[in-house]
């Protein structure tokens, strides 16, 4: 699949996604309701909020925080949920009042940023999220098979270079053999040795 089109299915996901979220705004500003679900506007940086903006990005698993964090990088909004302080069983980097440390340590100086505070927090099913980490960590164990795949190569072929030939066993020349033989008494022994390619014959006694 060539980069246009997967460009041509983003934008199409992204017009979907805004079709499907209706978000109402007040004259005030600071009362919006995002799929008939009450939130409250309780910082508005730069006027960061967009509602078409938050149309696109915004997404039901989102709903089960108390908080949504929403910033401008690029024209592009990114969002991040955190709990309410002293939330039971929640890391306190998820909490809301760790944000200072978030938009020191991930916001770009400056940016554009709201928080909006959810009124009515609820539990939804998280199988967008689920999706998510599970292509994440389908795509984290791709990574690390072809890692470990290059790694395998490296040591065969450092392997390979180290290895030196080996001599071949010297051939015999069958026409080139020795026999022993003895002949006489047992008292007395004489041997000889008798070599068929020179046909010389020598005596130990």
């Amino acid at each position: 699949m060539d980069r246009e089109r997967m460009k041509e299915l983003t934008e199409a996901q992204v017009l979907e996604r805004a079709a499907a979220n209706v978000i109402v705004q007040s004259a005030q500003g600071d009362e919006i309701q995002i799929n008939d679900r009450a939130y409250r506007l309780v910082k508005n940086y730069r006027d960061a909020y967009d509602s078409q903006k938050m149309a696109t990005r915004f997404s039901t698993f989102l709903e089960k925080y108390d908080y949504l964090v929403g910033d401008i990088a690029a024209n592009q909004l990114r969002l991040r949920g955190f709990y309410a302080a002293g939330t039971e069983g929640v890391p306190r980097s998820q909490q809301i009042n760790t944000l200072q440390d978030y938009l020191f340590e991930e916001i770009n100086f400056g940016a554009p940023y709201f928080v909006l505070q959810n009124l009515e927090p609820h539990l939804v099913e998280e199988l967008e999220e689920v999706s998510h980490h599970r292509e994440h960590s389908k795509k984290t164990h791709n990574r690390q098979k072809k890692s470990k795949n290059a790694n395998l190569q490296a040591k065969t072929a450092a392997v390979a270079e180290k290895k030196h030939p080996v001599n071949p066993k010297p051939k015999h020349d069958k026409n080139h053999k020795q026999r022993v033989e003895t002949k006489g008494s047992n008292g007395h022994r004489r041997f000889q040795v008798r070599e068929r390619k020179t046909g010389e014959i020598k005596q130990h006694e």
